[in-house]
C-alpha cells in the first residue's frame, strides 16, 4: 500500500511533465539521474503515445548508494520490448556527459537530481544540459521544496540531513531553493524561466514512517530522539518545485 502511493505519485508526476512539455517534435530526451527509473517508465509510456519513436537517454552514475540503481532499470526495461527499444540507458555523471554532442537533444529533464550536488556541480551540469541541448530546446527539473509546511514535512527534511546513505561529500542542502536554480539557468543562458508546483501528496503513518527511516538508512540516533514525534506527526513528503527553461 505504501509503494503504491509512490508509485501513483510517478505517475502523476509522469503526466505533469507530459502536459507541461512539448513532446509532439522531439527525437531525443535526457533524462539526468533517472535511478531505479520510477519516473522513466511511466513517462516514456506516456510521451510513446504523443509521439512513437522517441529515443529515451536514461543516465544515472552508478556507484555509491545509488550502485546497481540503472540495473533496476534495465531489468524492468527488459520485460517491456516496446520501451525497451526506446530506451538507453548510461552510467554517466551529469557534470561530464562526454558521450553526448553539442545540441544533440530536444528535451532534457531530471528530477530530484539537483539535491545530490553541490552549488560547483550544479553549475557544472546546468552548462552541460546547454551544451547537449539543441536551441529552442526545453528543460525542467523537479525538487522536492526545501520549505517544510508542516511538522511531517520538517521531519523528513531534518532526515536528510543525517541519512548515511548519500554521496560525497553531502550536499549543503535538502534541495536548492527554484530562484536559486532559475538564476544559475537564467546565468547561463536559458530563457523563459518559469517555475511549477506539483503536490506530492505522499504521506506514512507511524509504522510506515519508520520503515522509510530505516529504508533511507537514516542515523539510528535520529530515528531514536525523534520517535515521539514520527509517532505524532508521520513523515509527509513536502511538494516539488518544477522548474522550466528553454534554450
Amino acid at each position: 500500500m505504501l509503494e503504491k502511493s509512490v508509485s501513483l505519485m510517478y505517475e502523476r508526476l509522469a503526466s505533469f511533465f507530459v502536459d507541461n512539455l512539448n513532446f509532439e517534435r522531439a527525437s531525443t530526451v535526457l533524462e539526468a539521474g533517472c535511478g531505479k527509473g520510477q519516473l522513466t517508465v511511466p513517462l516514456v509510456k506516456k510521451v510513446r503515445r504523443i509521439r512513437e519513436g522517441v529515443k529515451w537517454v536514461a543516465l544515472d552514475i552508478s556507484s555509491g548508494p545509488y550502485e546497481g540503481h540503472l540495473e533496476v532499470l534495465k531489468k524492468n526495461l527488459r520485460s517491456q520490448k516496446r520501451l525497451r527499444e526506446l530506451v538507453v540507458t548510461v552510467d554517466c555523471d551529469v557534470r561530464n556527459m562526454k558521450f553526448l554532442e553539442n545540441e544533440s537533444v530536444d528535451i532534457v529533464l531530471s528530477n530530484e537530481l539537483f539535491n545530490e550536488l553541490s552549488r560547483k556541480g550544479l553549475e557544472k551540469a546546468i552548462r552541460e544540459f546547454y551544451r547537449v541541448l539543441k536551441r529552442h530546446g526545453q528543460m525542467a527539473h523537479g525538487e522536492l521544496s526545501p520549505v517544510p509546511e508542516n511538522e511531517a514535512q520538517r521531519l523528513v527534511i531534518d532526515a536528510n540531513a543525517l541519512s548515511i546513505d548519500t554521496m560525497q561529500p553531502k550536499p549543503e542542502w535538502f534541495s536548492p531553493f527554484s530562484d536559486e536554480v532559475a538564476a544559475l539557468m537564467h546565468k547561463t543562458g536559458f530563457r523563459n524561466i518559469r517555475t511549477k508546483y506539483f503536490e506530492t501528496n505522499v504521506r506514512w503513518d507511524y509504522e510506515g514512517a519508520i520503515k522509510k527511516l530505516k529504508e533511507w538508512t537514516v542515523d539510528p540516533d535520529f530515528v531514536k530522539r525523534n520517535s515521539d514525534a514520527v509517532r505524532r506527526f508521520g513523515l509527509e513528503l513536502p511538494m516539488e518545485h518544477v522548474v522550466f527553461c528553454e534554450k
